[in-house]
């Protein structure tokens, strides 16, 4: 049986209701603001109904070393402990509508749903960077270029094959 994971929006949805367990981190938990809401979450806590854990450093390392092989630069530290607490809970499964987390999940073979956008990234996507101005290309994410100072963008190594 896999193991359910939520990021933020699951929760917000309230999808937590229909499972009999699920697991979340910290830094999910963190995110939700909203007083009803962290209620609700605590009393099922409480309860056993979602189970709060820290990813293993491992996992967090497997994780970060992966995004960097494909060149993911946006991703957030709650993101990443949730991708982390998906590879240490294996088999799981993600609820997140988050395409560049779906992307690192379906990199790593880690089965995942949408939540609410009813649609999920089908191919795997590798990135560079590149100068909007002079089109030199960086590997790794840059503020600005460093022959003109132009603004860097993100790219799809897919998009370019097109």
């Amino acid at each position: 049986m896999e193991n359910v994971i939520f990021d933020t929006a699951g929760f917000l949805a309230g999808l937590e209701n229909y499972f009999d367990r699920v697991y979340t981190t910290p830094l999910v938990m963190n995110e939700v603001k909203d007083y009803v809401s962290r209620s609700l979450l605590s009393l099922a806590s409480s309860s056993g109904k979602i189970i709060i854990l820290e990813p293993e450093k491992r996992n967090i390392d497997i994780t970060n070393n992966t995004l960097r092989k494909i060149g993911e630069y946006s991703l957030s530290k709650t993101d990443i402990s949730i991708i982390a607490l998906a590879l240490q809970l294996q088999p799981s499964i993600v609820f997140t509508d988050d395409f560049s987390v779906q992307n690192i999940l379906l990199k790593l073979g880690i089965k995942f749903n949408s939540v609410k956008l009813n649609r999920s990234i089908k191919y795997e996507r590798e990135y560079y960077y590149v100068c909007e101005n002079c089109g030199k290309v960086y590997q790794r994410k840059k503020e600005s270029c460093d022959i003109c100072g132009g603004k860097i963008i993100k790219k799809s190594k897919l998009d370019s094959k097109k």
